[in-house]
């Protein structure tokens, strides 16, 4: 499959979105468009959308592993955001899922009062 990815940046948040599955095959381009990022920036946030990330195998682990490590040494946050049911299983099988994923904020459950 073809490898695809965008960025966009928002305030001081760079948003890499790989597209497709993210392995073998694949993980040296995502690679690369980490290591770039990382190396680009001097403070901030970078977030990996992994929301069209259909498949993620140890090659795209180690990616993401060694991704984050590099930014942790420039005193950059990086995060992966929204992934899908089959990443997310990988994620937590590799018991990575609370060190690599954004957690979602606790939604608050609104007031609600009853009459008396």
């Amino acid at each position: 499959m073809p490898f695809d990815c965008t960025l966009q940046l928002a305030d001081d948040t760079v948003i890499v979105s790989p597209e497709g599955d993210v392995d073998i095959h694949t993980s040296a381009a995502v690679r690369e468009v980490l290591r770039e990022v990382v190396a680009s920036r001097t403070g901030g946030r970078i977030v990996v959308d992994l929301s069209d990330v259909t498949f993620l195998d140890s090659s795209g682990i180690g990616v993401f592993v060694a991704a984050k490590r590099a930014a942790d040494a420039r005193g950059l946050e990086l995060r992966l955001r929204n992934p899908g049911p089959v990443v997310r299983m990988v994620l937590e099988v590799t018991r990575l899922l609370g060190e690599l994923v954004e957690q979602a904020p606790e939604r608050v459950a609104p007031y609600s009062r009853s009459a008396a």
